[in-house]
C-alpha cells in the first residue's frame, strides 16, 4: 500500500510540475505579447515592406506660383499614395523624444495634443543599408469631420531605435483660410527635397527650396548642390563636400525666445552664429538679438539694415549632440 501512494505521489508531483512549468512559460508568453502590444517593437523589419525610390511629389523646383502649386496639393492620386504607405500602428507622443531644429514651423514637441493629434507609424519604409528610415504621420481631428494628415516625420533608425527625426510633409490650415504647406520629395540617393508653400494675405509666399541628406551616423543635415561660400538672406557661410562646414551666421525665427522674459523682442528673429563639422552642430552657438529695420508699407524686413545685438544665449554641442543651453 504505501508503495502505491509512493507512486501516485510521484505521478501527481511530474504532472503538477510539468502544469506548473507550463503556466509559467504561458506567463512569459503573455507578458512578451503585452510588452509587444504597448509599443516596444513598434518599427517593421521586413524587407518585403520596403518602397522603392523616388517617393513624393516631383518636380518642386516648378512649383513657384500658387496656380502651379494648388493642383499638386489638392490632387487626390498623390495623397492616396501618401496613404498607401499603411499608417496603421499608433504610438505615444512621449515615445517619440526627438526634438526638431530652432526654425522649424509647428515643432513636434509644442503643437501636438494627442487627444486631437493621433500619432502613427507607417508599415512601409525605406531601407538604406544600416539605417531604416519610416515615416510618422500626425493626424488633425479638430474641427473637421474627416480626419487628415497634418504632418508627416522621416526618422531614422538604427538596431530599431530612433536616432534623427525631420519634418518633410505640412498640411496647416489657419484661421481665415491660410494656410501652410511643406511637400517633399526623396530620389534615389535618398536626398530629400522640401518647399514650404504659405497662403496668406500676401497672398502667396514660397520659400528657398531645401535639400537634405541622411549621413553615416543616422542624422539627416542639410545638403547643397553647389561647393563654396553660400549666401542668402537667411544664412551665409561655406559649403564643403555639400554640407555647412565651419563657421555660419544665421537670421531666422527662433521658438525658444520667450517674450515675457525679453520683452525688448518684438519679433522672434535672432541672430545666430553657428558652427559646423561636417553638417551637423559643433561647438558653442551663440544667439543675439536680430536688429533690423522693417518697411513701413509692407511689414518686411529691409535685409541690408541687419546687425548683431545683445547676447540672449548660447548653445554648447559635443558629439553633434545639444550638451547644454545658458543664458536663456
Amino acid at each position: 500500500m504505501p508503495k502505491i501512494n509512493i507512486a501516485s505521489f510521484t505521478v501527481l508531483f511530474f504532472l503538477f510540475s510539468c502544469y506548473s512549468r507550463a503556466q509559467t512559460e504561458n506567463k512569459i508568453i503573455s507578458t512578451e505579447a503585452r510588452s509587444t502590444d504597448n509599443g516596444s517593437t513598434v518599427f517593421n523589419t521586413n524587407k518585403a515592406d520596403c518602397i522603392s525610390l523616388p517617393f513624393g511629389y516631383s518636380d518642386l523646383s516648378k512649383r513657384t506660383t500658387a496656380d502651379a502649386t494648388l493642383p499638386v496639393i489638392q490632387d487626390e492620386n498623390k495623397l492616396k499614395e501618401i496613404n498607401s504607405l499603411q499608417f496603421e500602428k499608433s504610438i505615444q507622443k512621449d515615445w517619440v523624444s526627438l526634438s526638431e531644429e530652432y526654425d522649424v514651423f509647428l515643432p513636434f514637441n509644442k503643437n501636438i495634443n494627442e487627444k486631437h493629434n493621433p500619432i502613427k507609424i507607417a508599415t512601409k519604409f525605406l531601407c538604406d543599408g544600416k539605417y531604416s528610415l519610416y515615416f510618422m504621420a500626425v493626424y488633425n481631428t479638430v474641427r473637421y469631420a474627416d480626419p487628415f494628415i497634418e504632418k508627416i516625420y522621416l526618422i531614422s533608425t538604427k538596431d530599431n531605435k530612433p536616432v534623427d527625426m525631420k519634418r518633410i510633409y505640412l498640411h496647416h490650415e489657419g484661421e481665415m483660410g491660410w494656410a501652410n504647406y511643406t511637400l517633399f520629395n526623396i530620389d534615389k540617393k535618398y536626398i530629400i527635397s522640401l518647399q514650404d508653400y504659405e497662403f496668406s494675405e500676401s497672398p502667396f509666399t514660397l520659400k528657398p527650396l531645401q535639400k537634405y541628406q541622411l549621413l553615416p551616423s543616422g542624422k539627416f543635415a542639410r545638403y547643397f548642390d553647389k561647393e563654396g561660400l553660400y549666401k542668402s538672406d537667411e544664412e551665409q557661410g561655406m559649403v564643403k563636400n555639400h554640407k555647412k562646414e565651419g563657421k555660419w551666421i544665421e537670421y531666422k525665427s527662433n521658438s525658444f525666445i520667450d517674450k515675457q522674459q525679453h520683452p525688448e523682442f518684438t519679433d522672434s528673429y535672432t541672430y545666430l552664429e553657428a558652427e559646423y563639422k561636417n553638417g551637423l552642430p559643433a561647438g558653442t552657438w551663440k544667439f543675439y538679438k536680430l536688429l533690423q529695420k522693417y518697411n513701413e508699407e509692407t511689414g518686411e524686413p529691409i535685409i541690408n539694415t541687419r546687425k548683431k545685438g545683445p547676447l540672449v544665449y548660447t548653445e554648447t554641442y559635443k558629439d553633434e549632440v545639444l550638451e547644454k543651453r545658458e543664458g536663456q
